[in-house]
């Protein structure tokens, strides 16, 4: 997601398990345990942009079972400012 154009500002990825969609393509191990390896990725993003990477998401990476959803966020923001780095410009403008 870092390498589109305009890139997605910032998004979250954990390891999850998923139940209940078969096992077509499961390893053994899944098969034994009873669920799958699963991806999450979230990211609060404007509903016009969701829409273009989904788009993106479908034509590039075609993945079995992919499921989404959208839903708005009525408020969203840090409890204190990020102090900026060295590292990083873009923090610094971040933090202005």
């Amino acid at each position: 997601m870092l390498s589109l154009d305009p890139p997605i500002p910032g998004f979250t990825t954990w390891d999850a398990e998923g139940h209940g969609f078969g096992f077509a393509g499961a390893t053994v191990n899944e098969r034994v345990r009873g669920r799958v390896k699963k991806n999450l990725i979230t990211a609060v993003i404007e509903r016009a942009e969701a829409e273009r990477l989904l788009q993106i998401v479908a034509q590039k990476v075609p993945v079995p079972h992919l499921t989404f959803w959208i839903e708005p966020v009525e408020r969203f923001g840090r409890l204190q400012p990020l102090k900026p780095t060295r590292t990083n410009p873009l923090d610094r403008e971040t933090c202005q």
